[in-house]
């Protein structure tokens, strides 16, 4: 690598804070979002994936550590880590929710880590898997920058009914989504990755998380006879594809970006107040020397 190039390898100019949260999930409800079963636990689905998520994304992180030379991306690096290992504890806690209704959340949770866990070690033997694993990593955070966007900008459709103390919960993890959203992909660049494998990595990955994430929601659906209810599916037809309210829907401009020429995530989402946000949701924060 040149002199030039290992200068600037980061392009994040903004700060990423690392910062404890501590929600008060004790009076969840079991159907936590405007009390219906599909919306509630199609976010139960995701959460279930957080833990080991993140812990899938630091790793194949810190596997190219050793290969950057800017020290601001290193700092970033360790924020990002940072960030990312609160996520996968405040997740754990609030899964626990679902588990005191007999949800088989640990059994959910254990084959996701098999899954994740197999990757790594895959990637640890071949550097084709390494370079894959960093991919994902780098497509589901855009994914999650662009979910996060969505939360801050339309909190009041995002959010419409949801648990107060879940909603604090999703405002506190979509602000440090957005701050470290350029990390991943900092660190893919840096490395040499080809832009035209990254687009085909986020073609695939994103069918295989939206597959995931609706089995996993028709796993916990089927626990009290939700799946052969007809106002289930309509439910979920309206939250994730009508528009012009659907989620997906919503999000599929934000998410096509990632194929312009010239993408970078610090090109977008740079309009959001965060501090408001994190104002919003104080009660639950604690300082940062804490974490």
């Amino acid at each position: 690598m040149n002199t030039a190039a290992a200068s600037q390898q980061s392009f994040t100019d903004n700060p990423i804070e690392v910062r404890k949260f501590e929600p008060d999930t004790s009076q969840v409800s079991e159907y936590y979002f405007d009390n219906d079963p599909f919306k509630t636990h199609f976010m139960n689905a995701m959460s279930i994936t957080f833990p080991e998520g993140e812990r899938y994304f630091l790793r194949s992180v810190l596997a190219y550590r050793e290969e950057i030379s800017d020290p601001k991306l290193h700092e970033e690096i360790q924020q990002f880590c940072a960030q990312e290992a609160q996520h996968s504890l405040v997740h754990m806690k609030l899964n626990e929710s679902p588990k005191h209704f007999g949800y088989p959340m640990d059994e959910i949770e254990a084959f996701v880590a098999k899954m994740l866990r197999a990757r790594t070690a895959a990637g640890k033997k071949s550097a084709a898997w390494r370079r894959y694993n960093l991919a994902v990593t780098v497509c589901l955070e855009h994914f999650t920058a662009v979910l996060a966007n969505q939360v801050l900008k339309k909190p009041e459709v995002m959010f419409d009914g949801l648990d107060p103390a879940i909603r604090s919960l999703y405002q506190w993890h979509a602000v440090e989504e957005i701050e470290h959203r350029a990390v991943a992909f900092d660190v893919y660049k840096a490395t040499g990755g080809s832009g035209l494998v990254l687009r085909l990595v986020m073609l695939t990955t994103s069918l295989m998380f939206l597959f995931s994430s609706l089995r996993i929601t028709y796993i916990l659906l089927r626990k009290r006879g939700h799946t052969k209810r007809l106002s289930t599916w309509k439910s979920g037809l309206r939250y994730l594809f009508l528009p012009p309210q659907g989620m997906l829907f919503r999000v599929l401009p934000d998410w096509l970006t990632f194929f312009l020429p010239g993408f970078h995530p610090s090109k977008y989402h740079c309009d959001l107040d965060t501090t408001a946000v994190l104002h919003e949701v104080g009660q639950y924060l604690r300082p940062a020397d804490s974490v």
